[in-house]
């Protein structure tokens, strides 16, 4: 009896390098970098792959038996500087290291700071928990993580995602601090990266934050069609479906060729167990996903200004517009004023509805976009 084929689109993640798609030149700047000790600002979309990224590049530096050992924490769910140093401290103790009394002596520095561990009831992952009362507790926190690290090895790489996080911090000083505290140990190297562009430009490329000019920039495009076209072909042969090149670029016109977008397509494709995929079951799926979209898109209509949504209507059904405030552009969709697009830009830019790719203005959200394009086209 043949077992069950796994649908290889994984929409999030990451599972293994043969569900990853390109990303050879990335990772290897990576991995060059981290071998450096440079520092590295990784900028990209939501959900374009940046998370991905990261773990296939932990996985290649395991699979080399690199010397390195990667920490890594998802600061996107903390709210101030004590979830960080939590979120921190839960990732080093993670680690599965040889040193006699790794747990006891992490747990030994921060005493003070008064550390609960405990397991993870589905994944048996520690976690710890610190009793944080002050700016002061944090520095002393992380003050004793670096430290801890730089005596037992120098081989460990931080990989900080979603770090404008740290920006919105009620702490006002923690860029600074954790700026001041990154120097002292030179020879770790850190990944900051973050999918709020307008966020995290600001902290490396603005004279006056204190990470300006500490990190190489990296930006993260999207998959080039090609190979993302052979990626997919070949995904889907391993499940004996077929599709042809036309299939394929109605498939990544149709999501923008953005990650999260056209794995979740091709996903519900593969999940048909139709063995010909064509044009009409594509259609087929797109639709679906705008009719399982509807409650959810259409509540955005009462919590969002009629003028800001009115301009996410505009630019949906231009699937993007290059100067938003120009007069024809204004009349066609009965727009207000120059100003008041200025105004609704600034707004749904900020609530990242809408982004700024290729000096064109999109909403962000592929699927609403295609929501909005298929319920209010004229």
């Amino acid at each position: 009896m043949k077992g069950k084929i796994i649908n290889p689109f994984i929409t999030g993640g990451y599972i293994g390098p043969e569900y990853f798609c390109d990303r050879r030149e990335e990772s290897d700047r990576l991995l060059k970098a981290i071998s450096s000790r440079r520092n590295v600002a990784l900028i990209s979309l939501r959900r374009i792959g940046k998370t991905g990224l990261l773990k296939h590049v932990s996985h290649l530096m395991q699979q080399e038996q690199s010397s390195y050992s990667v920490i890594y924490a998802d600061l996107m769910p903390t709210m101030n500087g004590n979830q960080m140093l939590n979120a921190l401290s839960s990732a080093l103790i993670r680690l599965k290291r040889d040193e006699k009394n790794f747990f006891e002596k992490l747990l030994s520095l921060l005493s003070t700071l008064r550390p609960r561990l405990s397991f993870d009831n589905l994944t048996g992952q520690p976690s710890i928990d610190l009793q944080v009362g002050t700016p002061a507790d944090i520095q002393f926190g992380l003050d004793n993580l670096l430290g801890f690290i730089s005596e037992i090895r120098h081989d460990i790489v931080f990989m900080l995602d979603e770090f404008q996080q740290v920006s919105n911090y009620p702490e006002k000083n923690i860029e600074q601090m954790l700026r001041s505290l990154i120097q002292s140990y030179p020879s770790v190297p850190f990944i900051f990266s973050g999918s709020s562009k307008h966020m995290l430009e600001p902290m490396f490329l603005s004279a006056g934050r204190p990470f300006y000019q500490s990190s190489e920039l990296m930006y993260l495009d999207k998959i080039p069609g090609p190979q993302y076209s052979e990626f997919i072909s070949r995904l889907f042969e391993s499940g004996d479906r077929l599709t042809d090149e036309k299939v394929l670029s109605l498939i990544l016109e149709w999501t923008r060729g953005h990650t999260f977008y056209v794995q979740y397509v091709c996903n519900l494709l593969f999940e048909t167990g139709q063995k010909v995929i064509d044009a009409n079951l594509v259609n087929h799926v797109f639709h679906r996903i705008l009719v399982d979209s509807e409650p959810l898109f259409s509540s955005y209509r009462s919590l969002i200004p009629s003028q800001q949504f009115k301009l996410l209507q505009a630019l949906a059904l231009e699937n993007g517009v290059t100067q938003p405030m120009s007069g024809s552009f204004i009349r066609n969709h009965d727009l207000n004023s120059a100003s008041s697009v200025a105004t609704s830009l600034k707004a749904l830019s900020e609530k990242e509805m809408i982004v700024k790719e290729n000096d064109r203005w999109k909403v962000y959200d592929v699927f609403f976009a295609r929501w909005m394009e298929y319920n209010y086209r004229r």
